[in-house]
C-alpha cells in the first residue's frame, strides 16, 4: 500500500464521525444526471463582504474537516474572509479566469469503495452551481483549460487500485467527452493544464509501488507521452507559465522540470511533506500545503526561500490542509 493511499485513508479516519453510511448522510442521494453526489449545503458556510470585494483570494481545502477556507491576500498578509463547508474530503482544486472554483470532493462510505465528484462554485458562492461525477472513476485533482473544459485526474477506477485516467467534460459538465488513458498510468495524482496550448500534464505512478513520473497529453487529447523524469512520492502538479512543471514530492522537495521533458532544473526545499501548490497571479509567490506542519507555506518562487505561512486554528495533525488555489490565477 502506497504512502498516498495510507494518507488518504488517514484523512478519512480523521474525518469520523462524518464518514458514515450513504443512507445516513443528509443530502447524500441528491442526483445530478442520476448519479449520487456528496456535497451537502451547510449553514456553517459564510462569505463576508470583504471576500466579495477582495482583489486576490487564496483557497485552502481541509480534507478532514470538509471545509474550504477563503483568505483575502494583501501585502500585510492573509485574512480569513469566508468558508465553504459541506464537503466530505476536499482534495485538489483549481480556479478559472472568471474566479470559478473547482473542488475535488472525495468520499468513502463506511462500507464500499472510495468515490468522488468535482463541485463547481461561481465566485463568492457557498453552494455549487454544477456537480460533475466521474463515476466509475475516483477523482483526486482537477484542471480547467482556456475554453472552460474540465479535466479530472482520477487516481483509480472505483473499487480497484489501478489504472488511473483523466476524464474530460465541457464547461456545462457534459461528458465525459473523452477519457485520457495510458498503459503505464497506474495511479494519477496531480494535473496541470497549460492555459495557452491546452496540453495536459499528469503526475502518476507506473505501478502501485513505483516512484512518481510525469506524462503529457498533447492538446488534451491522444495518448500519453512520458517525460522521462522520476522522483519520490507524487502529489500535486502545476506549471509556472515559463515552460516548467512543479511536481510536489511527498518526501519533501518540489521538483522543477521542463515541460518538454529532460533533467530536473531546480527544486524548492519544503520542510515537511508538500501536497498541493499554487502560484500567485504574477508567479512571484508559491503557496504550498504542508502535511507535516499543518499550514500553507509561502515561498519566493525565484529564490525558493520561505517567506511566510498561512495558518488556521482548525488545522492540526488530524486536520491538515490539502488542495490550494489562487485567484486571479496566473495566466
Amino acid at each position: 500500500m502506497r504512502y498516498h493511499r495510507a494518507l488518504l485513508i488517514a484523512v478519512v479516519t480523521a474525518a469520523a464521525p462524518a464518514w458514515c453510511s450513504a443512507a445516513s448522510l443528509p443530502g447524500r442521494h441528491v442526483a445530478v444526471g442520476q448519479r449520487p453526489v456528496s456535497f451537502t449545503p451547510s449553514a456553517h458556510s459564510w462569505m463576508s463582504p470583504q471576500a466579495k470585494a477582495a482583489h486576490r483570494l487564496l483557497y485552502v481545502a481541509n480534507g478532514s474537516t470538509g471545509i474550504v477556507d477563503v483568505f483575502s491576500v494583501a501585502k500585510k498578509g492573509t485574512t480569513l474572509v469566508g468558508q465553504i463547508s459541506g464537503f466530505q474530503s476536499p482534495q485538489g482544486m483549481a480556479v478559472d479566469a472568471a474566479g470559478t472554483l473547482y473542488v475535488v470532493n472525495d468520499y468513502i462510505p463506511q462500507e464500499g469503495p472510495v468515490g468522488g465528484e468535482v463541485d463547481v462554485f461561481p465566485m463568492g458562492a457557498t453552494s455549487p452551481s454544477l456537480i460533475v461525477n466521474p463515476n466509475p472513476w475516483a477523482p483526486f485533482d482537477v484542471g480547467v483549460d482556456k475554453k472552460g473544459n474540465i479535466y479530472i485526474a482520477n487516481i483509480e477506477r472505483i473499487g480497484e487500485f489501478s489504472p488511473g485516467s483523466v476524464t474530460v467534460y465541457d464547461k456545462a459538465g457534459n461528458g465525459p467527452i473523452r477519457t485520457l488513458k495510458g498503459s503505464d498510468l497506474a495511479e494519477i495524482y496531480g494535473i496541470a493544464v497549460d492555459p495557452h496550448t491546452s496540453d495536459v500534464y499528469v503526475s502518476y505512478t507506473p505501478s502501485l509501488s513505483g516512484n512518481g513520473r510525469i506524462a503529457m497529453f498533447r492538446g488534451g487529447k491522444g495518448s500519453a507521452t512520458d517525460l522521462g523524469v522520476s522522483y519520490g512520492t507524487p502529489w500535486g502538479l502545476i506549471q509556472d507559465g515559463n515552460g516548467n512543471l512543479l511536481a510536489n514530492d511527498g518526501n519533501g522537495p518540489i521538483h522543477i522540470y521542463p515541460q518538454a521533458g529532460g533533467p530536473q532544473i531546480g527544486s524548492i526545499n519544503v520542510p515537511g511533506a508538500p501536497l498541493f501548490a499554487a502560484l500567485n497571479t504574477d508567479r512571484s509567490l508559491l503557496y504550498v500545503s504542508n502535511f507535516n506542519n499543518f499550514d500553507v507555506e509561502v515561498f519566493d518562487y525565484s529564490s525558493g526561500t520561505m517567506v511566510g505561512s498561512v495558518k488556521d486554528n482548525q488545522w492540526s495533525k488530524n486536520a491538515w490542509p490539502t488542495g490550494v488555489a489562487y485567484w486571479p490565477r496566473a495566466t
